[in-house]
């Protein structure tokens, strides 16, 4: 990716691996709840499943940046 710079992904401990894999599903399920609430006409409710998919993936990347880079 053109925005991570040099990053040697093989000197990632696994735990971070597995707090990636948690936080890459959170952000997936609140990504598909808003598609099927945006599937029924329910705008208000789809909006808030893809503002809380945008605020777990930031704080992910937060995370990534704070403490692995």
């Amino acid at each position: 990716m053109f925005f991570l710079g040099n990053v040697d992904f093989a000197s990632l401990p696994w735990d971070f691996f597995w707090v990636a894999v948690a936080y890459f599903m959170v952000t997936g399920v609140l990504f598909c709840f808003s598609i099927l609430r945006f599937a029924q006409q329910r705008k208000k409710s789809g909006v808030v499943f893809i503002v809380g998919a945008a605020i777990s993936a930031a704080y992910f990347l937060n995370y990534f940046y704070t403490n692995h880079i």
